[in-house]
């Protein structure tokens, strides 16, 4: 079936914020479950297409759906370099911060040729994607790499995905010229073209969903994130190795939330 992928334009202001379930490639994650998020709305969603899987049916599952979808993809893990708890199946295993910039400029490196493996991955699954689908794909996610090294990857998951806008999401560094910025937490510092997630902080008030309401509202796109969306629970675990397995209440309480952002006074 042919897809269709529009390239910069969000559906409408109301429905350019979804959920940021970045655990979502895990074997655990109840996907049946999940699609309950998006009832009665388009589907927008986020996820990391590294570290908690190699194969995220569930993501082939949402992107089945035939109805209209947004999708933001992280390909790899960024957090896990700069904390050196990278597996053997990450983009940056193996690799301290600073030989990761040195590897991410060189075509043949097994950086490279491992992003390239996931950008690939990517390009196949939503090739068979149904209905109207708007991609998003940021080759780092919250990326300590320095500018040159982020532009060499933009470029190669640009060349395999020409049809996706490409996000720069540093974690502390200006964000590229030419890609849409993501920033994450309750009150990132954003100017449009840009993408908000609030991901790794918690909304403990309806206080603090109204500043990420204020703060986020040119965005394109922007993302509700709650604990539960990294399975992570207690003491640390490795992505693999966390149980996904969520109520479908959590679902259906998280695309209310996210839906009703633009609603917020």
């Amino acid at each position: 079936m042919r897809v269709l992928i529009v390239l910069l334009a969000f559906i409408a202001s109301a429905q350019a914020q979804g959920t940021s379930y970045i655990g979502l490639c895990s074997k655990s994650w109840p996907c049946e479950k999940t699609l309950a998020t998006w009832h009665k709305t388009p589907i927008i969603v986020g996820w990391l297409e590294d570290s908690f899987g190699s194969s995220c049916q569930c993501a082939d599952t949402i992107l089945s759906q035939d109805k209209s979808k947004t999708i933001r993809v992280h390909l790899a893990n960024g957090p896990c370099l700069r904390n050196r708890r990278c597996e053997r199946h990450d983009v940056f295993y193996g690799y301290t911060i600073v030989s990761a910039n040195r590897a991410a400029k060189i075509p043949k490196s097994r950086l490279r040729k491992r992003l390239d493996v996931l950008a690939t991955r990517l390009k196949q699954r939503i090739e068979q994607s149904k209905g109207l689908l708007t991609c998003y794909v940021s080759p780092c996610l919250e990326c300590d790499l320095n500018g040159p090294a982020r532009k060499a990857l933009i470029s190669a998951v640009s060349a395999i995905l020409p049809s996706c806008v490409i996000v720069d999401n540093p974690l502390n560094s200006t964000c590229i010229a030419g890609t849409v910025c993501e920033r994450h937490g309750i009150n990132p510092n954003l100017k449009p073209p840009c993408i908000a997630d609030m991901d790794g902080t918690e909304a403990k008030t309806s206080l603090d969903l109204e500043t990420y309401y204020a703060k986020t509202k040119s965005c394109d796109v922007r993302f509700y994130w709650t604990f539960w969306m990294n399975c992570n629970s207690g003491s640390w675990k490795t992505p693999t190795s966390r149980n996904c397995s969520h109520p479908v209440s959590n679902f259906i309480n998280a695309g209310n939330t996210a839906w009703n952002l633009l609603s917020s006074q």
